[in-house]
């Protein structure tokens, strides 16, 4: 077997394994409020699709394709639109946040 291809396989089992270990979060931790849950396990889909895009472009380099810009533009976009979805969640959580405390007053002041 040639080092090029034991090569590739070990980064894709790198990748494989990073790819879960960024699922174990989703798992875990359940969350009870479903637009919290949403956003959660967007977030955790995002960072392991970045992962699984990262890990597939080093895969194909190391197999020696030319895949430098066709994968260059796919991670791009996907990093933007992680960023995109992260600033709306914050936007959209904040503002949740502030209407129950405003809907709520009494809850701020003790007794």
């Amino acid at each position: 077997m040639s080092g090029q291809y034991i090569a590739a396989f070990i980064m894709f089992f790198i990748t494989v394994s990073f790819t879960t270990v960024f699922w174990l979060p989703v798992i875990s931790f359940k969350q009870k409020n479903p637009l919290l849950r949403f956003y959660w396990k967007g977030f955790w889909a995002f960072l392991s699709g970045l992962t699984a895009l990262a890990g597939m472009q080093s895969v194909f380099i190391i197999l020696g394709f030319n895949v430098q810009k066709i994968t260059t533009a796919l991670l791009f976009g996907v990093t933007v639109s992680f960023v995109v979805f992260v600033m709306f969640a914050w936007g959209r959580l904040s503002l949740k946040a502030v209407t129950t405390v405003m809907a709520k007053p009494d809850t701020l002041t003790a007794s």
